[in-house]
């Protein structure tokens, strides 16, 4: 990751004025189609894929903004050399490379007279006179959109982070801030942008549109955290259909790293990664840290389950309580930096929950109501890591919710 991290600081030290893209990707226009169209552009890198955008802005001279290159064979040929070894790296994959060299030049090979185009798309939302830039723009699947919208949340959640924000109360323990309604508009423009027709529902302007596509948003999840100057905060952007859950993101605005999934997984393939440095590594949960997140946030006016459940030596005889008070720490059982995590509740359609909970199904968590049952057949949930880490909690769950049912 090092050598990696160090390539691509040097290519971007060597463009004057180097503004890393919103959006890239590079598609090949067939000599038979008469204009680009999003199908020439199966491979759109959201926020991420940094070195192999800076590669290909070193071929054909880009440094910021939105535009388009029409390569030759040589500027193709010549930014796969540039970019191939970081093959060595293994950490994560390498698709750009893979579609440029296994892909894109056996295509050329096919057709000569085909376009190769690489597309940048800028922060702002740029109009261009190229049609190759809309028909990128159309390519956008719906993780891409989620992964731009939550990154472009984080951005304006790190900038203002350790400012003198301003406080709107909620309630006597519950407030939003400036940072808040700022990141929720820009992540409200980025999903408008690409996909102007779906519904909309975030935490703190609420819902609007009636499409039965609906993208819930909580723009800083761990606000008091964040207020105090805690960096334990995520940013939260899922889309729902009637289908269920199509992709989720949870997005650590601090240490700018984007927890996504666009799927569930199937026996032991994950379906969750980490984007991080640029490239994406799977999640895998594993119970080696013994630690669980217990959500202590509830009721003042009557028992609720964490509550109880925190302060029950016979949870911190199996396993470290935590209390992170964030969703956040949802997405680290995915990644495995957490045994499991609780939470009591109705979380059906949570702005908070529903991102963290795809997550942890995709990578593969073990993931119910404190009953056992299917999450939102009941109160709550418990998120965990493997099958064994489920039952222990589901034991020391019961009492509580027994106890806390009447």
């Amino acid at each position: 990751m090092d050598e990696i991290l160090a390539a691509r600081a040097r290519f971007e030290s060597a463009i004057e004025g180097w503004a890393p893209p919103a959006a890239h990707g590079v598609g090949l226009v067939p000599s038979t189609a008469s204009t680009p169209t999003a199908e020439h552009f199966p491979l759109v890198n959201a926020y991420g894929h940094r070195l192999p955008a800076v590669v290909m802005a070193t071929v054909v001279g880009h440094a910021g903004g939105t535009a388009a290159y029409r390569l030759t064979r040589q500027e193709l040929e010549r930014a796969i050399e540039l970019l191939a070894p970081a093959e060595a790296y293994v950490g994560y994959d390498h698709p750009n490379l893979w579609r440029w060299r296994d892909e894109l030049l056996p295509a050329l090979t096919a057709d000569p007279e085909a376009e190769v185009v690489a597309v940048f798309i800028g922060d702002d939302p740029e109009v261009s006179p190229d049609p190759a830039v809309d028909a990128f723009r159309a390519a956008f699947p719906d993780s891409a959109v989620a992964i731009a919208a939550a990154t472009a949340g984080a951005v304006v959640v790190r900038e203002m982070y350790g400012t003198d924000l301003s406080h709107f109360d909620k309630s006597p323990t519950d407030f939003a801030t400036e940072a808040d309604l700022a990141s929720e508009k820009a992540i409200r423009e980025t999903i408008a942008t690409y996909r102007p027709d779906d519904a909309f529902e975030g935490e703190e302007t609420g819902r609007t549109g009636s499409s039965e596509r609906r993208w819930l948003v909580d723009p800083l999840c761990g606000t008091l955290n964040y207020a105090a100057q805690t960096p334990l905060a995520a940013v939260n952007v899922a889309l729902v259909t009637p289908d269920g859950v199509e992709t989720a993101v949870s997005a650590d605005p601090i240490s700018e790293e984007i927890f996504w999934t666009d799927g569930v997984s199937t026996g032991s393939t994950t379906g969750a990664w980490l984007r991080r440095g640029g490239g994406d590594a799977a999640l895998y949960p594993t119970p080696r840290t013994r630690l669980v997140d217990i959500q202590s946030d509830g009721p003042l006016d009557r028992p609720f389950v964490g509550g109880q459940l925190v302060a029950d030596p016979r949870l911190r005889a199996e396993f470290g309580p935590r209390v992170m008070s964030s969703t956040l720490a949802v997405a680290w059982v995915a990644a495995g930096r957490r045994a499991a995590y609780v939470t009591d509740g109705y979380l059906e359609g949570s702005v908070h929950f529903t991102a963290g909970i795809a997550l942890c199904q995709a990578a593969g968590c073990v993931v119910t109501d404190l009953s056992g049952d299917p999450i939102h057949t009941g109160r709550g949930m418990i998120a965990a890591s493997d099958a064994a880490t489920h039952s222990k909690l589901l034991d020391l769950v019961r009492p509580h919710l027994d106890a806390t049912s009447s």
